[in-house]
């Protein structure tokens, strides 16, 4: 039966540094101040930045795999934004989206491949954002619970799958609060597939498991059905 985690979550935040921050500036900013800052604190396990392989933007991703979402209304994550070096608050002046979402975990937590570390993701995310009907979400989490993530490690190549459903979102503070505004209320459930490659998708296992009646139900019923991939970029770990 899939329940919410009490504690374990996901700070999930798009970014775009649009055209008053070059990338390089903005990733120097994230790298060098805004992720250390974060991973000074325990409750922040780990870590990674993802550059998108689509064509769709935003065209970068942070997760943030978190104790406790109880950090983020804690000191000191919650005093960053009024003690910004004048550094972060010229480059949040200018960046044009820091979309941000707070997500809880999902039980039951599958299994990843024998020998996971946590320390090195997959380098290839999948990222799924669904909505659907509330009279059919008991069927969605039975699908995946019961056929979907199973059907997914049986393909060469898979790490570790993850759900989350949506706990809060909103722009990063000084951010273009209405460039976020203009996307709505984000899906309500989230999936993060790790991967070795892009080669498992082209896959007989890959193909079944995206495909079977209960899965084309599944999809058809839903409001929101929005995939991403991603190519990791770092990683940092309290392990290291």
């Amino acid at each position: 039966m899939t329940t919410q985690s009490d504690k374990a979550g996901l700070l999930f935040v798009f970014g775009e540094p649009g055209s008053l921050l070059s990338d390089a500036e903005f990733h120097d900013w994230y790298d060098n101040e805004h992720v250390p800052l974060r991973m000074a604190i325990p409750a922040f396990l780990s870590t990674s930045r993802w550059t998108a392989t689509d064509d769709a933007r935003p065209r970068f991703l942070a997760t943030y795999d978190l104790a406790s979402t109880d950090v983020l209304e804690q000191a000191p994550y919650n005093t960053f934004a009024s003690t910004r070096s004048p550094r972060e608050t010229d480059v949040i002046r200018r960046v044009q989206l820091l979309d941000r979402r707070t997500y809880v975990a999902l039980q039951p937590e599958f299994a990843p491949v024998e020998g996971y570390d946590a320390r090195e993701p997959g380098p290839c995310l999948v990222t799924m954002q669904i909505s659907i009907r509330p009279e059919l979400e008991d069927e969605l989490n039975k699908w995946y619970d019961e056929e979907h993530i199973e059907l997914l490690s049986q393909v060469p190549g898979w790490r570790r799958s993850r759900r989350f459903v949506l706990r809060n979102a909103g722009p990063a503070k000084g951010t273009d609060a209405a460039a976020v505004a203009a996307k709505g209320t984000p899906p309500k459930y989230l999936a993060v597939h790790e991967w070795d490659s892009a080669a498992s998708f082209e896959t007989e296992e890959f193909k079944k498991a995206t495909s079977t009646p209960w899965r084309m139900r599944m999809f058809e019923s839903a409001d929101v059905w929005d995939g991403r991939r991603w190519e990791l970029m770092r990683t940092w770990s309290q392990e290291g």
